[in-house]
């Protein structure tokens, strides 16, 4: 069961979804409560998560108020977008759990490195879409994934520094995370942070996209 706190936290839920839909019409999404525990009906402050994994490899989420119980499960966001129109309370469709692959960000241990204007992102954004028409019809699909691991963005901050290529960037816009380049939230700014794991936060003003570092495996002498 999923309880939402109010009528605006299902069309910010249902926003979301209807963006990941578009996106990949089968696309999961895995509601986490904010606590161990679902958080009852009746208990203000509760938190739900909602992520998704877009078809470019960009874990992306949206929390909204309400609770969920189970305090984890996946359900496909296309099952789920059209039962938001129920009211508060959402009987959740059938579980997809085992068919979630990817892990998720941690819930805790995020260091603020620092804020990027939202414009900026936007205008990194821009410039990468433009490359990627740029690239000849008949070029390997590898030329297209290159561009989109392109290190569009440094951040350095408490002492650290954070590397996002532009398949992250690209996630909040599309996503709608951004807000309207016209809209109050034009003038906004995305803030980066790092988390133990090689985990990297864009945080914007309607959701976050993140980033998971590869390992770097080496070999030590014996």
């Amino acid at each position: 069961m999923l309880r939402l706190a109010g009528a605006a936290d299902g069309g910010d839920l249902a926003a979301f979804l209807v963006r990941a839909v578009a996106l990949d019409p089968a696309v999961l999404v895995r509601l986490r409560a904010s606590a161990p525990l679902p958080v009852p009906a009746d208990a203000g402050g509760g938190r739900v998560t909602a992520y998704a994994r877009l078809p470019f490899g960009v874990p992306v989420s949206r929390t909204v108020g309400g609770s969920v119980e189970p305090g984890d499960v996946t359900v496909a966001a296309a099952d789920l977008l059209p039962l938001l129109d129920g009211g508060a309370e959402v009987v959740l469709p059938g579980r997809r759990d085992a068919e979630w692959r990817s892990g998720l960000p941690p819930a805790a241990g995020w260091v603020r490195l620092d804020e990027v204007p939202a414009e900026v992102v936007r205008s990194l954004v821009r410039a990468g879409a433009a490359a990627l028409r740029a690239v000849p019809a008949g070029a390997a699909a590898s030329a297209g994934e290159s561009l989109l691991d392109h290190e569009s963005l440094t951040v350095s901050g408490a002492g650290r520094k954070a590397t996002v290529p532009l398949r992250v960037l690209t996630a909040l816009a599309r996503m709608g995370f951004l807000g309207d380049p016209a809209g109050p939230a034009a003038a906004g700014s995305v803030v980066v942070s790092v988390a133990p794991g090689g985990w990297v936060r864009l945080a914007a003003a309607y959701g976050s996209a993140y980033q998971r570092a590869a390992p770097v495996l080496g070999l030590r002498p014996r």
